[in-house]
């Protein structure tokens, strides 16, 4: 079993040491190679808010810069392009698409993601074959247990597309972009996703986000391309935004670790569960409280998917 970690996007720092710690989770146990594609300048995590932080033009990602953070791990490939020269040829009918205010302003980095993601999707060209499975991550995602906790014969014998959608962060009819992969045949649609999104943004399909959300343009592209799309059972990353206080772990609390249709391999992802906030040192106190807030509101998250049952059947 051999799998193709592909880092996409816009590098974000992270501490390397918590760094260092995700990868090793991820990747302990398994024979992989990372392929990286990121653009040549440091941005901030759009974090859901309104007010857009646009690319920092002024701190510059090299290739030198990405291969040590990798120091220690299996990176194969990488490559890095300027946005602004990105954004400057850009053809006319994406152009538009950027710059419409038709379009919700939180999604204004859809188009620069699709396209990162593509791109290092071609990476593997030639070299596809070689994998039995290919997984999209990104830079300043963290991830608290390995994948090999998967049942990844499974995955790698499957079509399907899979991805964290579950609990709190429930959402239907779409792919959670910051973690998903399958099978090579599963993950085929990325060799033309880029080309495809003016048609796609076109699409009538509606599962009720923004027609420009990179969360629908992958669903979209996926299930055109007769994959089917399924959720893992655990939260093994999330995206982590330097804050104080342990936001990340709170956040993927709140959105359930682990979800509500318990299988055997759930039993074998406690133990990473607890070391990770040992080596977080999250007050214990804190996070019993936060367990059992977590748990009352359960209800309240399903009550949502009626509510979505009913929006959009």
């Amino acid at each position: 079993m051999k799998v193709a970690f592909l880092f996409a996007g816009q590098y974000r720092y992270i501490p390397k040491k918590l760094f260092e710690n995700s990868l090793s989770n991820l990747t302990k146990g398994l024979e992989y190679d990372i392929f990286c594609f990121s653009w040549d300048e440091i941005g901030e995590s759009l974090d859901h808010r309104e007010n857009v932080q646009f690319i920092n033009n002024n701190d510059d990602v090299n290739v030198e810069k990405v291969s040590n953070i990798f120091e220690g791990f299996n990176l194969k490939k990488i490559q890095t392009e300027s946005y602004k020269k990105f954004i400057n040829n850009l053809p006319m009918v994406y152009k538009k698409i950027l710059n419409s205010s038709f379009y919700h302003k939180g999604t204004i980095f859809a188009l620069p993601q699709i396209y990162a993601i593509s791109k290092c999707y071609k990476l593997l060209a030639f070299e596809e074959y070689e994998y039995d499975l290919i997984f999209r991550c990104r830079f300043d995602s963290l991830y608290i247990h390995p994948l090999n906790l998967y049942p990844l014969e499974k995955f790698k014998n499957s079509s399907s597309l899979y991805n964290i959608n579950f609990g709190r962060a429930y959402y239907p009819f779409r792919v959670y972009d910051i973690f998903f992969g399958g099978s090579k045949r599963s993950m085929d649609f990325l060799d033309h996703i880029w080309i495809n999104v003016p048609k796609l943004i076109e699409n009538n399909f509606n599962n009720g986000l923004d027609k420009r959300d990179a969360c629908r343009l992958i669903y979209l592209s996926a299930i055109s391309n007769k994959t089917k799309i399924k959720t893992l059972k655990s939260r093994i990353c999330d995206v982590y935004r330097p804050s104080k206080d342990n936001y990340y772990e709170k956040y993927i609390l709140a959105s359930h670790l682990l979800s509500m249709r318990i299988e055997t391999f759930s039993l074998k992802i406690i133990p990473y569960i607890i070391e990770w906030f040992i080596f977080r040192k999250i007050n214990f106190i804190k996070l019993l409280l936060l367990i059992i807030k977590t748990s009352l509101l359960v209800p309240f998250s399903y009550l949502k998917r009626l509510i979505y049952f009913f929006d959009f059947k």
